[in-house]
């Protein structure tokens, strides 16, 4: 198996040190013409109450200011019941609005309840800034006059689609899985966000009987780099959920965006907990989603979290790469050693209802620690004080980077940690 940065399969951090040495003039080009693309970019999120059939539709909508007119921009129907995410113009002033489309004509009519919100937000740049909102469609809510006249222009706006997946199912084969997929995520992250989207997946119909296993891959990874990890699942016990996600975008906005999918999938399927577990810089975005996650529910939602070879002090590669790249991958930023980011989300300990098991690889046992890595990244990165703080097991392999995620003694190691965990717990 081919794991080069343009093999058959891209691997997490070796993605990076080779995105730096291999920095290609096409490579180049399309980061720079992604970086522009994103440089315009920012969007609103949120969700909208309302009392309308699950298989009603609901519109959430935009009006730009324009010559100081309100003019229709873009809109988008809700991901789940109730969440939503737009794209939308940085910088620029907006309302934003929701109506239910009980007759699909994409027009707020006199008799469809209506909302919108009492003051225009102004957009913040990229998706780190993303808007959070909220809506509240009453059955005798309605939309003022000029509003209204404003909202009829939805059915010509050119929309500028912003795929958001919030539980589709589909299988590991999918073309959004690809190789050429998460070179796009690393390479060009924008474009990944418009062609390919972001969002959770379920790898087979939701079971309330089942524990969800949330897969959460590094720069340049996506699901399918998990197949044997997900084989392996105890399918009795516990169904496989997958994040997709442009991994050349700076780690918080990934963070916040996963944050917002889990919620809306507990909030649309109520399950009482979801197992997590992360490949590399995927354990970075994967903390700081627990601690958001923690923040927004309190209730222990998480109960287990298994980082797998994750580096704690980010990458040398990273680093060169922001010093010396002429154009530089968005989330190389939060991958620098010790980058702000970091230092950010190590300052936080976990959740104490998560319980944490810390998976590092070496590929020669004899090598002194100082000087042992994975092939890619250094143990003493992997084992730094403050990731080792937080684990209540900490469980070494001779295995490289990217053969971790298929070694039986590593497979066998992890199905013993979740099946113990479910079974103390009722599952």
């Amino acid at each position: 198996m081919d794991n080069s940065l343009f093999g058959q399969r891209l691997c997490t951090a070796a993605a990076l040190a080779a995105a730096v040495l291999f920095l290609s003039s096409c490579n180049l080009l399309a980061l720079h013409r992604d970086l522009r693309a994103a440089a315009t970019a920012g969007g609103v999120a949120g969700k909208v109450v309302h009392d309308e059939s699950d298989t009603a539709t609901v519109v959430v909508f935009a009006l730009r200011e324009e010559d100081g007119d309100w003019v229709a921009n873009n809109y988008v129907h809700l991901a789940t019941q109730q969440d939503f995410l737009m794209r939308l113009g940085a910088g620029q002033r907006y309302r934003i609005g929701a109506f239910a489309d009980r007759n699909d004509n994409l027009r707020p009519d006199d008799d469809e309840p209506a909302v919108i919100l009492p003051e225009p937000v102004t957009i913040a740049q990229g998706w780190k800034g993303v808007t959070k909102l909220g809506l509240t469609l009453a059955p005798a809510g309605r939309l003022d006059q000029q509003t209204a006249a404003a909202a009829q222009g939805l059915p010509k706006v050119v929309l500028r689609p912003l795929p958001v997946w919030v539980g589709e199912v589909t299988g590991l084969d999918d073309d959004r899985f690809s190789a050429e997929s998460g070179s796009m995520g690393l390479w060009q992250p924008f474009e990944f966000l418009v062609n390919v989207g972001i969002g959770v997946f379920f790898l087979e119909p939701y079971d309330p009987q089942r524990i969800p296993v949330l897969f959460v891959s590094g720069a340049g990874g996506n699901p399918w780099e998990w197949r044997a990890m997900i084989d392996g699942l105890d399918r009795t016990r516990f169904q496989p959920w997958g994040f997709v996600y442009p991994s050349g975008q700076r780690l918080a906005s990934s963070a916040a965006v996963l944050e917002l999918c889990v919620t809306a999938l507990q909030r649309e399927y109520g399950a009482s907990r979801v197992y997590v577990t992360a490949h590399s810089m995927g354990g970075l975005v994967a903390r700081d989603f627990i601690q958001r996650n923690a923040s927004a529910l309190d209730n222990g939602y998480i109960p287990v979290f298994v980082s797998i070879v994750t580096p704690r002090q980010g990458h040398p590669a990273a680093s060169l790469g922001v010093r010396r790249s002429p154009a530089v991958v968005p989330s190389w930023i939060d991958m620098q050693t010790n980058s702000e980011f970091q230092k950010a989300i190590f300052a936080r300990p976990l959740p104490s209802a998560t319980a944490y098991y810390l998976f590092y690889a070496q590929t020669d046992p004899k090598q002194p620690p100082d000087r042992a890595t994975d092939g890619t990244i250094a143990v003493t990165s992997q084992l730094h004080p403050d990731a080792v703080r937080d684990a209540l097991e900490v469980l070494g392999f001779t295995e490289n980077h990217t053969s971790v995620l298929r070694s039986s003694e590593v497979i066998a190691a992890y199905s013993r940690i979740l099946a113990m965990l479910a079974a103390a717990r009722g599952r």
